[in-house]
């Protein structure tokens, strides 16, 4: 007993109680910040994934004709992430690799949903070919399907930036070529639908 009183009178006498009290006051006393912090990302969270559906929403209505035809597909992969899939033909003519007119006004579709999600959202082109090799008109201007697939990724990211003014800032640009192909690159059908740009819109 002697030893603990002279060992709490130590603690006293070098002042260390008061350390670990003021420590413990402060760690109580900063929670409700932390928990306002939390509660203010909470409801931005809320917010963005709103504003992601309006945009969702938007482009859909805009490319509804195009949904039906099975000739572009929209598609919200995740609470913060919509995927849209334009096949090739609608947006170039045959060996160009400039937008056509149709194609401008599907951009201008997105363009419209973009400015409802978030500014923070991020827009990621992905080029993709399928496996054949590029054709005599092309090789002049292009080595390969990688290549090819990344100056149409940056075709359509010209176009939204330039045409439809939006931040240069939120694009990424990805060129896939032949390798990540949704159908049977033994069928004309099959190589159509692998022939596409896809534009990711995540937050």
């Amino acid at each position: 007993m002697r030893i603990l009183i002279t060992m709490f009178a130590a603690v006293m006498l070098t002042g260390c109680y008061p350390l670990l009290t003021e420590g413990h006051y402060n760690t109580v006393e900063s929670v409700p910040g932390e928990i306002k912090s939390l509660k203010q990302s909470d409801e931005q969270m809320k917010e963005d994934i709103r504003q992601i559906k309006d945009a969702l929403g938007m482009i859909k209505t805009g490319m509804k004709r195009q949904i039906s035809e099975k000739t572009v597909s929209v598609d919200q992969v995740s609470a913060e992430t919509i995927q849209v899939t334009l096949q090739q033909h609608m947006l170039f003519g045959s060996g160009s690799n400039k937008i056509s007119a149709e194609g401008r006004r599907l951009l201008r579709h997105f363009a419209e949903g973009a400015r409802k999600a978030p500014e923070s959202a991020r827009i990621r082109v992905v080029g993709h070919t399928d496996a054949n090799p590029i054709g005599r008109q092309l090789r002049s201007r292009y080595t390969d399907n990688w290549e090819l697939s990344a100056a149409r990724a940056a075709a359509v990211a010209r176009a939204l930036i330039w045409g439809e003014n939006i931040d240069p800032n939120r694009f990424h640009i990805e060129a896939s070529g032949a390798i990540a192909p949704v159908a049977d690159n033994s069928s004309e059908e099959g190589r159509a639908q692998n022939r596409r740009i896809e534009i990711f819109l995540e937050n």
